[in-house]
C-alpha cells in the first residue's frame, strides 16, 4: 500500500471507518474522555519506537503514516 494516511483518512482495511491517531503512554488530563468519545485510540505504556500511529475504532487496523498495515483484528 502507498500513500500517506493521516487523522480522518477511510481506513484501508474496512473503508467504513476514519482513522485516529494512537496516544502512547500512561493516560492522563483527557485522555481517556478522548478514548472514550472515538477521537484518539489508547496504544499503551510500552514504546519501543515503531509503534502504529493511526488506528481504525472499527475493525482494529493499526497504521504507520505510509500506510503500512501494522497489525489487524480478526472480525
Amino acid at each position: 500500500m502507498s500513500g500517506t494516511l493521516r487523522r480522518g483518512s477511510a481506513c484501508p482495511a474496512c473503508a467504513k471507518a476514519k482513522l485516529v491517531p494512537i496516544v502512547y503512554g500512561l493516560p492522563i488530563g483527557t485522555a481517556i474522555q478522548d478514548s472514550e468519545r472515538g477521537t484518539i485510540a489508547l496504544g499503551g505504556c510500552v514504546v519501543t519506537g515503531s509503534e502504529p500511529e493511526l488506528a481504525c475504532l472499527r475493525c482494529g487496523a493499526r497504521y504507520l503514516r505510509d500506510g503500512a498495515l501494522i497489525t489487524a483484528q480478526e472480525p
